[in-house]
């Protein structure tokens, strides 16, 4: 065997490790892919669920707010609801006061 033949089977052995490396690595990023896939299907779903209890959540928010409150133990009900409630937007705040003041002229004007 010349002096080339051996250059070239040494290249062969590294050519064929580093095949191996390769698809080893191949196989590596289709299990992450399959795991990823696997995954993001808990996500989709664990969102949908996040969707429903936010939609409930909203649900009992409204409820609270269009109940009359006949005491001061009822006014501070809608208060601690406000502290719990997302009130980052200006509409939720407006519910709230709205129902306040609701709630405060309808104790005066039976007070009266």
């Amino acid at each position: 065997m010349g002096k080339t033949d051996a250059k070239l089977l040494r290249l062969e052995a590294k050519f064929n490790a580093a095949d191996d490396r390769r698809k080893e690595a191949t196989a590596r990023t289709a299990e992450l892919e399959e795991e990823l896939d696997r995954l993001m299907s808990l996500v989709r779903k664990a969102e949908e669920k996040e969707a429903k209890k936010a939609a409930a959540t909203a649900r009992a928010f409204d409820r609270v707010m269009e109940a009359r409150a006949r005491s001061l133990a009822g006014l501070l009900v809608k208060v601690r609801v406000r502290k719990r409630w997302n009130t980052d937007d200006e509409e939720s705040e407006i519910t709230i006061l709205k129902s306040l003041v609701a709630d405060i002229e309808a104790m005066t004007t039976t007070a009266l």
